[in-house]
């Protein structure tokens, strides 16, 4: 997972370093971009379109898997609206996501079997960030978010809790289409 990271983060930075002029944006109604992310150590994919210029509705799909003693899987579904302040090649934004994640931790028991602990999470988030455009059709994102959790635990454990001020943050690559 981390190489994953550390990948993304390079080629980020590697993108920003290459356009040392101001390139254009593809921010304009009907806009289509494809995005690949890390979040909360969840890769991301995602896409969008654009309502308006400033005005884009976001879907995606994340996962995740590791492997130590237990081994945890970890997939979502998501969905949103941005609102961007300024269209610029550096384009600050808000917005809100709501999502679904599943979370599966396999344990190892005693006798050699295991056992499956499973949470469902439902979420709703205001987000905020900036885009960097690089390239007319290619930019770099950070964004951060913090919002309201309910989380269901399906083995039956009644841990169910709900949390206020759950926070996340992530890195995205963004390829605008033509």
């Amino acid at each position: 997972m981390k190489f994953i990271k550390i990948f993304i983060v390079t080629v980020g930075m590697s993108l920003l370093t290459a356009a040392a002029a101001m390139a254009d944006n593809s921010l304009q109604s009907g806009a289509k971009a494809l995005s690949f992310g890390v979040s909360n150590s969840d890769i991301l994919i995602s896409g969008r379109y654009f309502l308006q210029s400033d005005l884009a509705v976001l879907a995606g799909v994340g996962f995740s898997h590791a492997s130590n003693n237990d081994s945890t899987s970890d997939y979502g579904l998501t969905a949103g609206i941005r609102k961007y302040i300024k269209t610029t090649d550096l384009a600050p934004f808000v917005g809100g996501v709501v999502s679904y994640r599943r979370n599966d931790i396999i344990v190892p028991t005693g006798g050699g079997g295991t056992d499956v602990e499973s949470e469902k999470t439902f979420s709703i988030e205001g987000v905020g960030g900036l885009e960097y455009f690089v390239a007319k059709q290619v930019s770099v994102e950070a964004q951060v978010g913090i919002g309201l959790s309910s989380i269901h635990n399906v083995d039956g454990t009644g841990d169910d809790q709900t949390q206020i001020g759950t926070f996340s943050s992530g890195i995205t690559v963004n390829f605008y289409l033509p």
